[in-house]
């Protein structure tokens, strides 16, 4: 053995030493598993026997040893006890020091076969992660299962977007070797949205405990504001997890049309009140017109509480 050999032996048993005898540590104990059925070639001591120890360090050495390399696809294999031990002794650790539950365990490698459903998890594990408020409806692709010899890698591109549709590109690649799939994904917008919790009949009053918020399809004229709906009344029956448009209740309006409200006009440090008449009805922080009752002259008011709105025009 060259110097060079040996002196990296010497850090290797040294590092050993430390890692397994730096922190004192309780009995530790490998149970095989039985069976195992899975699409890597290469395996840990982890990935077939579960492993308890009180030293953590030791834990993450002992998991890391490779027990298995390149399984083929369709081969089973055995490994007893013994090839336990001789595994640990080819990695520093003595099999006395350890106790193994179990005689043997078979691993079987899964003949790797890429199908439609495999690349439709693919896909959808894209979207969701890239889109957070869409709906998959459907996903078109034209892919014959095939058996690959090794592991593969999936890629997803995507290479155009309408308010319907996702056009993507999948890539599969496997050891030298490519194949190209175009994808066409239809989908639908969510909004978050307040909804009836169970359903509410005509001339009930909706209260905070009456609605919950969730997701829904994105409609023209659905209620995303949860404001408007409490306290409103209802004008035909909400039907539970249904999205609400403004036609099916009667808002509780803070400022109703032709009622007397405070206008407040403050700019610059300088605070007015004066009196005026809403020409609309308005909600919480939609700008209406109010009429000013003094002079007659149209002013634009966001309204911001029961009777009062905010001057927002210009001087």
């Amino acid at each position: 053995m060259r110097c060079s050999e040996l002196l990296d032996h010497l850090r290797l048993n040294l590092f050993l030493f430390f890692l397994l005898f730096s922190f004192s540590y309780g009995e530790t104990v490998i149970k095989l598993k039985r069976y195992i059925e899975t699409e890597k070639s290469d395996l840990n001591l982890s990935q077939i026997a579960d492993i308890k120890t009180e030293n953590k360090r030791f834990l993450e050495f002992l998991s890391g040893i490779n027990v298995v390399k390149n399984l083929k696809p369709g081969k089973k294999i055995t490994l007893t006890k013994e090839d336990i031990k001789n595994i640990l002794k080819k990695n520093y650790v003595d099999p006395n020091s350890v106790k193994i539950i179990g005689d043997r365990i078979t691993l079987k490698r899964k003949e790797v076969i890429i199908s439609r459903q495999t690349l439709e998890e693919k896909v959808k594990e894209y979207l969701n992660k890239k889109y957070k408020n869409i709906h998959i409806q459907s996903i078109d692709l034209n892919l014959k299962p095939f058996k690959s010899s090794s592991e593969y890698t999936i890629k997803i591109k995507e290479r155009s977007k309408t308010s319907s549709r996702l056009y993507l590109t999948a890539f599969i690649i496997w050891k030298d070797k490519q194949k190209k799939i175009n994808i066409s994904v239809k989908y639908r917008q969510m909004v978050n949205a307040p909804v009836p919790k169970k359903d509410l009949l005509r001339g009930q009053i909706i209260k905070e405990e009456d609605i919950e918020i969730k997701k829904v399809p994105a409609q023209r004229g659905v209620i995303t504001n949860k404001e408007v709906l409490l306290g409103a009344v209802v004008r035909t029956t909400l039907k539970k997890g249904k999205p609400v448009k403004p036609s099916m209740i009667i808002p509780d309006y803070p400022v109703k049309r032709r009622s007397y409200v405070k206008v407040i006009y403050d700019r610059n440090g300088i605070k007015i009140e004066i009196t005026g008449i809403a020409l609309e009805n308005g909600i919480t922080g939609q700008i209406i017109k109010v009429k000013n009752q003094s002079t007659g002259k149209i002013l634009p008011c966001k309204v911001i509480g029961k009777d009062t709105v905010l001057y927002v025009g210009g001087l």
